[in-house]
């Protein structure tokens, strides 16, 4: 940002018309500049009082007024910032994201939206509802426990009826379908499914990030199709992530065996437990890789996992769970992060163990969060 920009910003700051977003750039660019610079000493002080005092007592005839008003702009910007600085010195905050905890995010919770065959809504999480719809044979209801499950009461055929169960961003779920298995929906994901499996296979899409044990069923194969990609198994437990802003398609092998093909190409290949399948628009193949269970299954059970990632890879994950915008300032930080974190914290303190890992700091705003180096 250029210095009359910050010079017009340290203004507003000191009349007390700055707004929340000026204030978090003027605050970033702040640490960036005390990082920089050494404590005021005595003599600096003494200095500056001078050119207050001159600054108000100017030499007038001895300047053209162009040149008068320049000076004034400088020292007016000299003033501001020391007292700006000088106050942090006296009010020293660990953190930015600390003191703005009347801005911060809660982490996000048990949440979704049922949409029914017939576009019926409902909205589940705390309190749970009980019965929430009846299905032509199956019956759906919401457990205490705070996941939707789907009861067969009749083995009649019938028309298939597609339900979907969505979590917002900041949300998560779980599911029973019909056959028995069991589903985990990640934020910002969604399943659709029919009310109960009908012909010789059972089929659902999912987009986001979604985990399966798959109810045993060597009659009817479980086919899940999300984007490029389609996973063909028996009864096993996996994890797909497959998110529209992601570029690749995962497919990660907890227990048992599955097939992935790659719908655009066709190629078709068998994964064992502890690999993963990745597929892409960019890619033809199949791509096999080894994978870290406890990794994939982090979020599931409760916590956040990073090995190796920058740190845009990671905001990604935070923004979905706790339902925040990011503005990154620089989009040349090559920082690797490591570490375990609780979903149940707040943003700031998530932030702020992130801080102390690298290179990077954080700015929470009313709406966003700003990443600077």
């Amino acid at each position: 940002m250029p210095e009359y920009k910050i010079n017009d910003l340290l203004k507003k700051f000191r009349q007390g018309t700055i707004l929340p977003e000026e204030q978090a750039f003027l605050e970033t660019w702040y640490l960036k500049w005390t990082s920089d610079n050494q404590h005021f000493t005595e003599e600096e002080i003494n200095a500056a009082k001078s050119k207050v005092w001159l600054a108000l007592n100017p030499p007038v005839h001895r300047l053209k007024p162009w040149y008068w008003l320049s000076a004034v702009a400088g020292i007016l910007l000299f003033i501001i910032v020391f007292w700006f600085y000088k106050e942090r010195i006296d009010n020293p905050r660990t953190n930015l994201v600390v003191e703005k905890v009347h801005t911060d995010f809660k982490p996000g919770g048990n949440k979704a939206i049922l949409t029914l065959a017939n576009g019926e809504e409902v909205s589940l999480g705390n309190p749970a509802k009980g019965e929430v719809a009846s299905q032509g044979a199956v019956q759906v209801m919401e457990t205490e426990t705070g996941k939707l499950v789907y009861k067969r009461r009749k083995e009649i055929s019938e028309a298939i009826m597609i339900n979907k169960l969505a979590t917002p961003r900041g949300g998560e779920y779980q599911l029973v379908l019909s056959d028995g298995t069991k589903v985990w929906l990640n934020a910002a994901s969604s399943i659709s499914f029919p009310a109960a499996f009908e012909g010789n296979y059972r089929k659902v899409s999912i987009t986001g990030e979604v985990y399966f044990e798959v109810a045993h069923d060597k009659k009817k194969p479980f086919l899940v199709t999300a984007r490029e990609q389609e996973i063909s198994v028996l009864g096993t437990h996996f994890n797909i992530s497959a998110y529209p802003d992601d570029e690749f398609v995962t497919t990660s092998l907890i227990s048992g065996a599955v097939r992935v093909k790659n719908l655009k190409t066709k190629v078709e290949k068998s994964i064992q437990p502890g690999q993963g399948a990745t597929t892409s628009s960019a890619n033809d193949d199949v791509l096999i890789h080894a994978i870290d269970k406890d990794e994939i299954l982090s979020w599931k059970n409760g916590y956040f996992q990073f090995d190796n990632q920058n740190v845009y890879s990671i905001m990604k994950v935070l923004s979905r769970w706790y339902n925040v915008d990011v503005q990154f300032l620089s989009d040349k930080n090559t920082e690797r992060f490591g570490g375990t974190f609780s979903k149940g914290k707040q943003l700031s303190e998530t932030l702020a163990n992130l801080e102390k890992l690298g290179n990077v700091h954080f700015t929470i705003t009313q709406k966003k969060v700003i990443v600077t180096d």
